[in-house]
């Protein structure tokens, strides 16, 4: 009886960082996926007779000729969702790293206004939205030379939480001069560093976690995965 009960505490204890941990690497195998597939969506696009320069409207009319001009011709995906709920988790906003709710958030539909969503068949969910000039550069850390971008909001697990940007969701911005990039591509590895840790300031807090991510090997650094989102 006293071993078994040694068997259960061990167990108690370990399980539960057993589990952890394998959240985390799901969401890093599918984190990378999920931006090889994007990559590669646009690399075809490249051979396509289109031109790469278009003009992206922040409304639904806007998003939806991106997205059947660019991604919907090559892209492999489950659904799709015009502005509407079906397509992006439900369960609970989307925060920012240090637990606001992220601007433009509409639970059940997204993150924007005129916005795309759509269900991967690997398990993740994107998000499109078009952003001005000035706030491609002031929320994303991303410069462009058209008056406005895009940027797409990768939830590498779905409907599973934590739905924090981050932490299992993560952003990638499109410009016509540098196609797609992690969000922060524009700012100092400083300000990445801190836009992507606990001592994050403001509201647009792990926004630039990709860039972090990335450079990291693929992996999502322990201090943010660890860190206790409010």
């Amino acid at each position: 009886m006293i071993t078994l009960g040694v068997i259960g505490i061990v167990a108690a204890m370990t399980i539960p960082g057993l589990i952890n941990n394998y959240s985390k690497h799901v969401i890093e195998a599918n984190l990378k996926e999920t931006y090889s597939i994007l990559q590669q969506t646009m690399k075809f696009t490249e051979y396509d007779d289109v031109s790469m320069d278009i003009n992206i409207p922040d409304n639904i009319s806007g998003m939806k000729l991106w997205f059947t001009t660019f991604l919907q011709p090559h892209l492999k995906y489950a659904q799709v969702c015009y502005d509407e709920a079906g397509c992006w988790q439900s369960k609970t906003a989307t925060k920012t790293l240090l637990g606001g709710t992220a601007g433009w958030n509409r639970t059940g539909i997204g993150v924007g206004q005129g916005i795309i969503t759509i269900r991967l068949t690997n398990g993740a969910s994107l998000c499109l939205d078009g952003f001005t000039k000035s706030d491609m550069k002031n929320w994303f850390g991303t410069s462009v030379t058209d008056s406005t971008g895009l940027v797409v909001y990768i939830d590498a697990n779905g409907d599973r939480p934590p739905n924090v940007i981050g932490k299992d969701i993560f952003i990638v911005a499109f410009t016509p001069d540098k196609g797609l990039v992690p969000a922060g591509v524009d700012e100092t590895k400083e300000t990445v560093a801190k836009n992507c840790s606990a001592s994050a300031t403001g509201t647009n807090s792990g926004y630039y976690c990709l860039s972090r991510v990335k450079d990291n090997g693929w992996e999502i650094p322990g201090d943010v995965w660890n860190f206790k989102t409010p």
